[in-house]
């Protein structure tokens, strides 16, 4: 094929994506739009600096939910770039796959459509890192709020202070919580919008505890105390689920590289044998109903120990 062709490959798999977005949108535009719990003052995201694709994006309920986790994984993109990325690497792969008789034309357009979501499992990725380390710090954080109040600081000035000491992503959100609290919001509210930003369990106690509090009153300082060893407790039995799943873990990776392995020493002791099934027809559709077997089964494997506390 001439580079004509794969230039021409290109630009229909592109078009076509494009003609599915907006088949979307036109799908989707009477739809009911979510809407937000609560305001957020310092909440200006923009869907996308391109103003037709903003038009688009903006009739489509999936922008509200990407935006949401732009948001959560603190990422200065917006859901056009991210849109952008999905149907750039759909359009490159599809391209790519379709030039080799390896592949049989369902396998390149599954295998795009799976390089398409890429930006969108990164973007999760980052966002689930994100929740990790701001659980890793609340039980130290509570500590502090908690020795704040007892040295008499009122809550905003201990949320201040802490959002000082504390090292980020925490640090980050507490400020705007501050700031939310600083521009008139109330403290409940400003609260609200940080269990929001950080949907964390953990999070959600915290918030819980102090709102419970300001209405009904009681000894905070007890309620910290008890929640943070609560999540240093949590902490521990996710420790120990992730020392108890490592086996399963491992055999996955041992699943998936293993193939791999056999392929290269059947190479290296008889390649002819091994080139029959690259060459005959049915042994290509075969191997690679193989390896798309094998990917399966490994993020089967990683869901299966994938134990949430």
């Amino acid at each position: 094929m001439t580079p004509a062709g794969y230039a021409l490959i290109f630009g229909l798999a592109f078009f076509f994506v494009g003609v599915c977005v907006v088949a979307a949108w036109l799908f989707l535009e009477q739809a009911p739009r979510r809407k937000e719990s609560a305001p957020h003052i310092l909440q200006a995201d923009a869907v996308s600096a391109i103003g037709a694709l903003a038009a688009v994006l903006e009739k489509i309920r999936f922008t509200d939910y990407l935006r949401r986790l732009i948001r959560e994984a603190d990422l200065d993109w917006s859901a056009g770039r991210v849109v952008l990325l999905m149907l750039t690497a759909f359009a490159v792969v599809l391209a790519l796959l379709m030039r080799w008789d390896f592949v049989p034309w369902w396998g390149a357009i599954g295998v795009a459509v799976a390089a398409g979501s890429g930006p969108l499992l990164r973007v999760r990725h980052i966002r689930a890192k994100r929740l990790e380390r701001v659980e890793n710090q609340l039980p130290e954080a509570l500590d502090f709020i908690s020795r704040a109040l007892i040295a008499g600081h009122s809550l905003p000035m201990s949320l201040e202070l802490l959002a000082d000491e504390i090292g980020p992503p925490l640090a980050t959100e507490l400020r705007k919580a501050v700031d939310e609290y600083n521009l008139g919001s109330s403290m409940e509210q400003a609260l609200e919008n940080f269990s929001d930003r950080v949907p964390s369990v953990d999070i959600r106690f915290f918030t819980s505890a102090i709102g419970t509090q300001s209405r009904t009153g009681g000894n905070l300082h007890d309620v910290l105390e008890n929640l943070a060893e609560t999540i240093r407790q949590r902490g521990t039995l996710k420790g120990q689920i992730r020392a108890m799943t490592a086996n399963g873990r491992m055999t996955a990776l041992i699943l998936a590289t293993l193939p791999f392995v056999i392929g290269g020493v059947m190479m290296l002791v008889n390649a002819d044998l091994f080139m029959v099934l690259v060459r005959h027809p049915v042994g290509k559709t075969l191997l690679f109903l193989g390896l798309c077997s094998q990917a399966a089964a490994f993020f089967v494997i990683r869901k299966i120990v994938d134990i949430r506390v």
